[in-house]
């Protein structure tokens, strides 16, 4: 197996370089220039790999996701960065991988900024320079995360709009991209969703209507338009109800400014925190309005008691947004009861084409289903991860003989090479014609090319397995912090599943986070025994 000096760049949306591009190749040409001085490595291939517009206060990044995958699967024999905040801004983080994961793998690791080169380093930080420097990158973008929020919630008071994109019905004024104005042609349709509820038309009502007329959803709209907004789901070319009351719940197409709904929560973790409505900000007259305030008012009250509820999604709860209907593909509905909660599939509300059903499936059941399913592949996990760690002691032993062996080969080749020099000598002094000489030298040849080919593949492959071994036993390793005997917690089956299809008949389909690692981790495993 090939390795590959990996040469990993990254730049935040929050770093001061205001040249994204610029900033990039600054640190690919630090790299290449640094490269160009190591001959030890300038054989060895290499690869690129870019993460643009990505916080570094975490690991949830593409570029390094591909860059960790390609670690564990042996395929990494250097990783080169221009200074170690490109690969990380959390000091335990960085540390862990530098410390332990990389010389673990046999990976050296380069920063160039910092001065670092586990090679010297011998796999450690060595002294206390490095933990400073990760510690005071973490500190940076902590302060630097404070002065964005704090200049987005300035931004947010003064009624400025700094969303990516602007609601259905309005886009982002060209000369101002603070401000949003109307766009007609989707305005229209507020404008009709708005009259038909005061027409008395219910949201499947106008949805039913919609879809007949062929028009187009909020979704479509914007990418016939040119939008880069995706929005993911088999039925977003589908007018819905949640589309409907969406469009009849958002105050904004009255021209009145709402922000502060979202706070994002600690730094590199992705949490989104929801603030209580009476914490919003609300400013009238930021942008030309859709409808009047009595329209919406008539709408809402038009609706009752069916305005739903603003306030915070549980996106604790276990298998959150995570079952979907097996026919449609749909994210199925959640329905809270005091007896029974349960899901249902909405899309055979507005189309037949999947053959959903209208069966109601109890939460109970399907969350009972998971958890057995989960409980028994971290049973098999665990019992993986000691028959790793057995044919891990089994593969030492076995590299122990290879290496007797390559040894073994190696003298050999050596005393043909000498062979082949006292043949030589034997010729040039005329003890033996050309006939003989040529006859045996290519004997010679043939025994050290047998040889040499013979060591590399050995080698090669005793390499492949340990490798794989290596990267199977890391994998199983993760699984042993979870035991099959305790209660598993939302939060652990919700890492654990990406999603489940619900069938008739009481059919399930589970799909794991995991499943191409495990998948490679068995073959691993399968092809030492």
């Amino acid at each position: 197996m090939n390795k590959y000096v990996y040469k990993y760049y990254r730049l935040s949306l929050d770093d001061e370089n205001a040249v994204e591009s610029n900033s990039i190749t600054s640190q690919r040409q630090i790299v290449e220039h640094h490269l160009s001085t190591m001959s030890e490595l300038a054989d060895m291939p290499s690869k690129e790999l870019v993460d643009d517009g990505f916080t570094g206060t975490n690991f949830d990044r593409p570029g390094v996701k591909q860059l960790l995958d390609a670690a564990r699967r042996g395929e990494v024999g250097c990783i080169i960065v221009k200074d170690l905040s490109r690969f990380g801004r959390k000091h335990l983080e960085v540390g862990r991988y530098l410390e332990q994961l990389f010389p673990y793998l046999g990976i050296r690791f380069i920063s160039i900024g910092d001065n670092y080169d586990s090679e010297s380093h011998k796999g450690t930080t060595a002294t206390l320079d490095i933990p400073v420097r990760n510690m005071l990158n973490e500190l940076y973008s902590k302060d630097v995360s404070r002065k964005v929020k704090s200049a987005k919630q300035t931004q947010t008071r003064q009624g400025k709009y700094i969303n990516a994109f602007a609601p259905y019905g309005y886009k982002k004024d060209p000369t101002n991209k603070h401000r949003i104005i109307i766009d007609e042609p989707a305005a229209e349709v507020v404008r009709r969703i708005f009259e038909l509820t005061c027409a008395d038309k219910g949201p499947k009502q106008i949805a039913d209507i919609f879809n007949a007329e062929g028009i187009l959803t909020p979704s479509k709209y914007k990418e016939k338009n040119g939008s880069k907004l995706k929005v993911s789901g088999i039925t977003n070319s589908l007018w819905t109800n949640a589309i409907i009351v969406k469009i009849l719940r958002d105050e904004r197409y009255t021209g009145i400014f709402i922000g502060g709904k979202i706070e994002m929560g600690e730094l590199g973790t992705g949490k989104r925190i929801h603030k209580p409505k009476d914490e919003w900000i609300r400013i009238t007259n930021t942008h030309p309005a859709i409808i009047t305030q009595d329209v919406w008012k008539n709408a809402i009250s038009k609706r009752g008691k069916q305005t739903g509820q603003h306030g915070k999604p549980n996106t604790a709860r276990m298998l959150y947004k995570r079952v979907r209907c097996g026919y449609c593909g749909r994210t199925m509905q959640y329905r809270e009861d005091v007896k029974l909660n349960t899901y249902v599939c909405r899309t055979r509300f507005y189309t037949n084409e999947h053959g959903c059903t209208a069966t109601r499936y109890s939460e109970e059941e399907i969350v009972s289903a998971v958890k057995t399913v989960v409980q028994s592949h971290i049973s098999i996990m665990l019992d993986m991860d000691k028959l790793s760690a057995t044919l891990r002691k089994a593969s030492g032993q076995r590299a122990s003989s290879t290496i007797k062996t390559v040894e073994e080969l190696d003298r050999e080749v050596l005393q043909l090479h000498a062979s082949k020099r006292l043949l030589y000598e034997k010729y040039k002094k005329g003890l033996i014609d050309q006939t003989v000489y040529l006859t045996e030298r290519e004997v010679l040849e043939n025994s050290i090319r047998d040889k040499s080919v013979e060591r590399e593949t050995l080698t090669t492959k005793d390499n492949e397995q340990s490798e794989a071994l290596n990267a199977a036993n890391y994998f199983f390793d993760a699984f042993s912090q979870l035991h099959a005997d305790k209660e598993l917690s939302a939060e652990v089956v919700n890492a654990l599943v990406d999603a489940v299809n619900v069938y008739g008949k009481g059919r399930i389909e589970i799909k794991f986070t995991f499943a191409d690692k495990m998948e490679k981790a068995l073959q691993a495993l399968s092809e030492s025994l």
